[in-house]
């Protein structure tokens, strides 16, 4: 008998209980995500060779590129022709000369990083392509 008077009991808890928590939800605003409003993006890596100070990533830079990695490394900028041995002669044999660096730089290599943004023209451009005329 003394278990048929817990079962009403343990309903009506149940009933409170829930209803506090429904208070505390009715409180709280969801925010839905709504699919259009997403931004979809895309990186995109490139790697650039800078060799004894010719050339800049100046241009990269202020479209947007940002640097993710550089490594900088000794180079020869130029080669010189010089003999082998002291008593060859270029004339008749070949294997006389030899190239041995001139001038010794630097070479950069940088890794550039950058987002670019994913819509639908892009994807109806990709369409246009890939159907016949």
């Amino acid at each position: 008998m003394k278990i048929k008077g817990i079962y009403p009991i343990l309903a009506i808890a149940m009933v409170c209980s829930s209803c506090k928590y429904a208070e505390k939800l009715r409180g709280t605003k969801l925010k839905f995500i709504v699919p259009n409003k997403i931004e979809k993006l895309v990186t995109k890596q490139k790697t650039v060779f800078i060799k004894c100070g010719k050339g800049t990533i100046k241009n990269y830079t202020e479209k947007g590129w940002k640097i993710i990695n550089k490594t900088t490394s000794e180079v020869p900028c130029s080669w010189k022709t010089e003999k082998s041995r002291r008593g060859c002669n270029p004339k008749k044999d070949k294997g006389c000369l030899i190239n041995i660096p001139d001038k010794m730089g630097t070479e950069s290599i940088y890794l550039l990083e950058k987002q670019f943004p994913i819509g639908n023209d892009v994807k109806a451009e990709k369409n246009k392509q890939s159907k016949p005329n």
